[in-house]
């Protein structure tokens, strides 16, 4: 099975390779000598001066046999076929000929078969092309061959024609029989159909070729019978064969059919003293071939047919790039995973991720992008065995392992944990970069069937907490799928009252806005203010900005809500009587605003509309925000500098850019994180980074503003160590933004 990921299958050695071919070669020696044997008891010779049987079974399996496995099996055939001549007690010259014309053949099926193989891309036309071929020469050459070697004269032209038939008609008939067993196609009986309709479908057709047959048997001696409708009937039998019987029976039903026919056919057209009647015997012959033919035809036609059905839901269940299963194929696999089945019901899912694979595809280019697919395919199959896992290509940049959990199995922490490191493994050994493409790692365990619509959102949400892991990138969750499940409905649903409050429609909520006072220390008359945003609930219930902009970001909504709380804001404040009082107020802006290009410019149109002056707005920036575009961050905040807005850098000290951030904005303010505020009366080492904070912050011309002041201590510290503004529970509490303008 594609899905399967492959184990490492033994590799045979030379030796016990060797024995093989030999046992193989052996075997394909015998069954030539037991078929030539069979039909010539079974058989009587066409004439007495072609002593041929009208069907050579022996040769036809030959060919079925060297299309399945090659030219390998082509001595065999030939040296039982040299046996054979010398002990039917041809002379030299006859025993040659006919070996070197059957090896002949056998050497052009095999070319003939690999050239088809090279040339014709269809696979319906190979097989409508390749046995058709290779019956037409065969039976040309060996009718030529048996009139040479056994006709004294030449003779007569319904005798060389029925010859010419009965060749082809055994090459049709058993070649593809032949084939289908030395392929190892399965078992004959299992097809399109199943089991389920064999009883029905075998009684069927024995009823209709079992009363041909013994019609024919017994109106033998009237000289009307070849010439009424009674034998075209047979005409049926074969079309009945392909279309009642599981899909590959016909093959091995008909042939028995046509034998039996054969010996019919015979009796019937055979006189006093055992003359054969030529003209009589042409006429049954032709009505074989044709039935033959038919049901050569028809068989490969419907196997054709179930070929591409088969191929088609292959491609419904496999991904095309690797040959994984796809999400459908996944989910099927976990659906026939039930109670009481041998497989256990729990599974463990493993998800691999390229993140922002279509920009990747984008920078690098499609082909380059599928090929790291394919070597994380590769590293995927190399970690886990067949009997541990199915592998699934979810979506571009997304694959699955599906362990079942059995008690004396592989934990699916450690399979996690050798994957992860297989990947760092392709990483130092040049194959994949795993850290430049950021490749996140997910474990869900407790995996059922009842699960098995939502892999792949699980496994989405999981590499996305993977992705919030700062360093190894892996997420092991171990609580119940439901709650990964639920916890991406209510997502939803808040994206839902995000959009819908945007929109204009409050009906479940809607955005509120507060401001908590920043106190100048040297001159507390002046008025500064921070606007922070809550959500509101129906019943007047109000929740914190920690609830529902984490959502907003995962979901692209950042801008929009930028843009409602900064129109919102100067709308408020600008046509406020208490708009005098007020000197500055700080707005946060995310990462998204940032990146969008035209974010300057609706900017400078909300400030044009409310009137507002640009030195009197600080937008306030996160230091451990995620810019992806970093050179159109940078060309925003100098078209926001431009404007004479102000810019500062919040939670200051917390993240991995800050002298970046320094170096590469116009930052006019900073603000201590909280976390270095609370314990500066008791720990040096926040005092120093306070300390070292100001110092920036005086080379750069800046203002310092210190989050969360709680107590006096707090205030007194701060003031000793130069820091000139100051924010928190300490100064004031937030409130409504028009509270605190009415205060004003």
């Amino acid at each position: 099975m594609a899905g399967m990921l492959p184990g490492r299958d033994p590799e045979f050695t030379r030796p016990r390779l060797l024995f093989r071919r030999c046992v193989e070669s052996g075997q394909a020696f015998i069954i030539w000598w037991l078929a030539a044997l069979w039909v010539s008891l079974m058989f009587p010779a066409m004439s007495d001066t072609l002593p041929i049987s009208p069907l050579w079974v022996a040769n036809a399996l030959a060919y079925g046999s060297v299309l399945a496995r090659g030219i390998r099996l082509v001595p065999a055939f030939a040296l039982a076929a040299l046996l054979w001549n010398i002990a039917r007690g041809d002379d030299l010259v006859g025993i040659l000929v006919g070996t070197g014309g059957f090896l002949v053949v056998m050497l052009f099926v095999a070319g003939f078969s690999r050239w088809l193989q090279h040339h014709i891309e269809q696979d319906h036309a190979r097989r409508l092309l390749r046995v058709p071929i290779i019956a037409t020469l065969s039976a040309c050459l060996f009718t030529a061959l048996g009139v040479w070697q056994f006709a004294h004269g030449i003779p007569s032209g319904e005798l060389l024609t029925g010859l010419w038939l009965s060749e082809v008609t055994s090459v049709l008939l058993f070649t593809p029989l032949a084939q289908q067993w030395m392929e190892g196609r399965g078992h004959p009986l299992r097809g399109r159909h199943g089991l389920r309709p064999l009883g029905l479908a075998l009684a069927a057709w024995s009823l209709v070729a079992t009363l041909v047959l013994v019609a024919l048997w017994l109106f033998g001696n009237s000289e009307e019978v070849p010439q009424r409708w009674l034998p075209y009937l047979a005409l049926t039998i074969p079309i009945l064969a392909v279309y009642l019987l599981p899909g590959g029976l016909p093959r091995l039903v008909v042939p028995i059919f046509v034998l039996a026919w054969t010996a019919v056919d015979l009796r019937l057209y055979t006189v006093a003293g055992g003359i054969l009647d030529e003209p009589a015997m042409l006429n049954g012959q032709m009505i074989i071939f044709t039935a033959t033919l038919i049901g050569f035809l028809a068989i490969e036609s419907v196997h054709s047919y179930d070929l591409a059905n088969r191929q088609l839901d292959a491609a419904r269940l496999h991904d095309g790039l690797t040959g994984l299963y796809n999400d459908l194929g996944l989910t099927e696999q976990l659906r026939h995973r039930r109670e009481g089945d041998a497989a256990p019901s729990l599974h463990a899912l493993i998800g691999v991720q390229v993140p922002d694979i279509d920009d990747l595809a984008t920078l690098t280019g499609l082909d380059e992008a599928h090929g790291i697919e394919r070597r994380i395919t590769e590293t995927i199959r190399h970690c886990v065995c067949s009997r541990e896992g199915m592998g699934a290509r979810l979506q571009p940049g997304l694959f699955a392992l599906l362990i079942p959990i059995k008690p004396q199995g592989t934990a699916p922490a450690s399979l996690a944990e050798r994957l992860c490191d297989d990947l760092q493994a392709a990483e130092n050994a040049g194959r994949l970069p795993v850290a430049r493409l950021g490749l996140r790692v997910a474990l869900i365990e407790g995996i059922m069937p009842a699960h098995r619509g939502h892999l792949t959102s699980l496994l989405l949400m999981a590499c996305q907490r993977a992705g919030k892991q700062e360093r190894e990138r892996f997420y092991h969750h171990k609580d119940a799928p439901n709650l990964l499940i639920d916890s991406h409905r209510d997502a939803l649903d808040w994206a839902g009252r995000l959009r819908d409050a945007l929109a204009g429609n409050t009906a479940h909520g809607d955005f509120d806005l507060f401001a908590q006072p920043i106190l100048q220390h040297d001159l507390p008359e002046i008025h500064r203010a921070e606007i922070l945003i809550r959500w509101r609930l129906p019943d007047g219930s109000l929740m914190g900005p920690d609830t529902f902009l984490g959502i907003a970001e995962n979901f692209g909504l950042m801008p929009r809500i930028d843009e409602w709380v900064l129109g919102r804001a100067l709308s408020l404040v600008a046509d406020h009587p208490a708009r005098q009082h007020l000197t500055e107020i700080a707005i946060n802006l995310s990462g998204s605003s940032l990146e969008n290009a035209s974010f300057p410019d609706t900017l400078a149109t909300l400030l044009d509309r409310h009137d507002w002056p640009p030195n009197q707005l600080c937008l306030e920036i996160t230091e451990t925000m995620l810019i992806q575009d970093t050179h159109l961050a940078r060309h925003n905040v100098q078209a926001i500098h431009d404007l004479g807005v102000r810019l500062a850098i919040d939670d200051f000290g917390t993240g991995h850019a800050t002298f970046a951030y320094l170096k590469q904005y116009p930052v006019e303010e900073l603000k201590i994180d909280g976390s270095f505020i609370r314990d500066i009366t008791t720990s040096a080492f926040d005092r120093e980074v306070v300390r070292t904070t100001c110092a920036l912050a005086e080379l750069l011309d800046a203002r310092v503003v210190a989050e969360f002041v709680e107590t006096q201590a707090q205030q007194d510290a701060l003031a000793d160590l130069g820091v000139g503004y100051l924010q928190g529970y300490a100064i004031a509490h937030p409130m409504p933004l028009i509270t605190y303008l009415d205060s004003l």
